[in-house]
């Protein structure tokens, strides 16, 4: 380890800075003094470097500086909510109330690479539907006013209305970063979907494409979504759309779906190894399959496939079934194969025992059209539950979707929460299934309309609405699946932890070049504490692991080390002292490194001063082999 006390950084990765570095790493020579020879770079590039006045793409005003958010650090922390929380201490759910762009960036830290499946139901760019904190690319300030933590200012909500005069940039500028970010905490196998209507399908094709490259496009999934519709001057819309991308579509396991109950009972044979049933080795519309050979049939005569169309299996795969007893020859006057000897028709087909068992296993490839998750589904799923909320999405539909990835401990991250839709299906899906998967839910505290149902009702944002249907639908999904739960080795988590996008818990330099005297004197004497008057130790805590990469569900309890209140995290894998009220003595920090902990973190108020008692901590960790950080 370093022979310095290592600094927990103040905010998130710069991703600049970072891609820089990373560019760096792969070509030393396009990097001079410590930036980016932009020249030297095309000219490595040579024939890969595309003519910009030539470059195909999709562009809009506004685009470099959406790019910009994504990229641009965030002080931003999430504040722990164990009283708007269920299960806190055994779950591994989470729900985020805040703006998406600002959590994603806190999540790159440990979330980088951990998403197995996003999905994404954005404002579908219809004019009313877009309420997003004006100039929302701001960032944290303006989050922060919107939700009138900063003062009674800026509550300003939009509509993107057409008149507006950038309908379709305001949109795009909104969606970029967030899918900018989005992508890189998906897996190497991992997907993302995004619902998404007439508006916008287009450009989000292009914009994706862009974000996730053209090869990783998966096709284009069409929903119905209403039986019937008079709206619209030529076809009456009844139709959505999925547009899905895979992070690395080489990597993605094909997606598949359970036999039907009609398929099932086709499987209408048995043998010893189970359910079967016979399919022709020969199929005439079968234009690829393994080769044409011939085979002998039972009274020794050779038969073989007419005018060289191939048997369904290779020559091998056919011997391995023969000698396993799976092929079945019948003698018939209508076969399609042929005598080699006589040239004339056959006297005999040949078939293979198709097993129900690994029929299930593999599954089936799942259709990119449907009319099973029509919106009068979600409606009746909220109105079940008893609770208001306008054109959700049906929890079948989520479970469809995460269900053909075929991954039962995937985490599933949806980050326009909206209702829980995506938490409600995790959860079923679970039960179902036997699966464990995890879901983190994203929401802006966005208000519901005055005088509506929902406010009518208690909600006075829709965060408040999605945590309600998790409650609701837990509790609903535990009671009518009960005898299935039975079984399960591990309890069905029903529950989430809730954070709320703050500001940081530690000091920051807030002030400008043209600061007046007075106004620098009062921010510096600030910096002096290194934690704001109302942070709770708990606040501390999540948000000095979350700057060191650890997940928002590790387990944390409360230790007494020799006198000392410690926060242990993981089975004392992490140690943190963070009570700045009561300096700790040496025998007492030696106690603590006793522990033998990969990690200490100890706030740097706590020395109250005390240099030496600082570097004889320095020196403890340092003989034990443990990482000493300070904030």
């Amino acid at each position: 380890m370093s022979n310095d006390i290592s600094e927990i950084p103040g905010a998130s990765l710069n991703f600049r800075t970072e891609l820089a570095r990373q560019l760096g790493e792969l070509v030393p020579e396009a990097i001079a003094d410590g930036k980016v020879d932009v020249a030297k770079l095309k000219e490595l590039l040579d024939d890969d470097y595309g003519d910009e006045s030539e470059r195909f793409g999709l562009f809009w005003p506004g685009k470099k500086r959406a790019l910009r958010a994504a990229q641009e650090p965030t002080t931003a922390t999430l504040k722990p909510m164990p009283s708007e929380s269920k299960d806190w201490d055994t779950t591994q759910n989470v729900y985020i109330e805040g703006d998406n762009l600002e959590v994603l960036k806190i999540l790159q830290k440990h979330y980088h690479n951990k998403i197995k499946m996003i999905y994404i139901d954005p404002p579908y760019n219809t004019g009313t539907d877009f309420i997003y904190p004006d100039n929302y690319v701001e960032g944290l300030q303006t989050y922060l006013e919107f939700t009138r933590q900063v003062d009674e200012q800026g509550n300003k909500l939009r509509s993107n209305a057409e008149t507006e005069g950038r309908y379709h940039s305001n949109w795009l500028n909104m969606i970029y970063p967030r899918l900018k970010l989005a992508r890189n905490l998906l897996t190497d196998d991992g997907v993302i979907f995004a619902s998404i209507g007439d508006q916008e399908l287009q450009n989000l094709l292009k914009l994706m494409s862009e974000i996730f490259g053209e090869a990783n496009a998966l096709p284009l999934f069409t929903r119905v979504t209403k039986k019937s519709s008079n709206n619209g001057s030529t076809f009456s819309p009844c139709t959505d759309y999925i547009v899905g991308f895979a992070r690395a579509i080489d990597n993605l396991s094909p997606f598949s779906v359970p036999l039907t109950s009609d398929q099932v009972r086709s499987y209408n044979k048995v043998d010893e190894r189970g359910a079967y049933k016979e399919i022709g080795l020969f199929q005439a519309a079968l234009k690829h399959g393994g080769s044409r050979y011939p085979i002998e049939a039972p009274d020794g005569k050779m038969i073989i496939t007419p005018r060289d169309l191939p048997w369904r299996w290779s020559k091998p795969k056919y011997d391995e079934a023969l000698l396993r007893h799976q092929i079945i020859f019948k003698k018939t006057m209508q076969s399609p194969l042929l005598d080699i000897e006589s040239g004339g028709r056959a006297e005999w087909n040949v078939y293979t025992k198709l097993y129900l068992k690994d029929r299930e296993d593999a599954g089936l490839l799942p259709k990119n059209f449907s009319d099973d998750f029509q919106n009068n589904i979600g409606t009746r799923d909220l109105r079940d539950l008893g609770l208001p909320f306008d054109f959700p999405k049906p929890v079948s539909f989520i479970k469809f979707l995460a269900s053909i990835i075929n991954d039962k401990n995937a985490i599933v991250l949806d980050m326009f929460s909206g209702s829980g839709t995506a938490a409600h299906a995790i959860m079923m899906l679970n039960a179902e299934d036997g699966g464990s998967r995890r879901h983190i839910q994203i929401q802006l505290p966005e208000p519901t309309i005055e005088y509506s149902e929902a406010r009518a009702a208690g909600f006075k944002t829709i965060s408040q609405i999605g945590r309600k249907r998790i409650d609701l639908a837990g509790d609903k999904v535990k009671a009518e699946l009960e005898a299935q739960l039975i079984s399960r080795e591990t309890p069905l988590d029903i529950g989430y932890r809730t954070y709320k996008l703050v500001d940081t818990n530690f000091p920051k330099w807030r002030v400008g070049s043209d600061v007046h005297a007075s106004t620098l004197r009062q921010e510096l004497l600030g910096l002096v504490k290194t934690g704001s008057g109302d942070s709770s130790s708990d606040d501390l805590l999540i948000e000095l692991l979350l700057k060191q990469g650890y997940s928002l569900t590790e387990q944390i309890t409360s230790i007494n080390v020799d006198g000392l209140s410690v926060r242990s995290v993981g089975d004392s894998l992490l140690l943190a002292y963070l009570d700045t009220h009561v300096k700790p003595t040496l025998q007492q920090l030696r106690a603590l490194a006793e522990i033998a902990p990969v990690r200490i973190v100890v706030l740097d108020d706590v020395f109250q001063g005390d240099d030496e008692l600082k570097t004889n901590l320095l020196q403890i960790c340092k003989s034990k082999d443990i990482e000493l950080w300070t904030a």
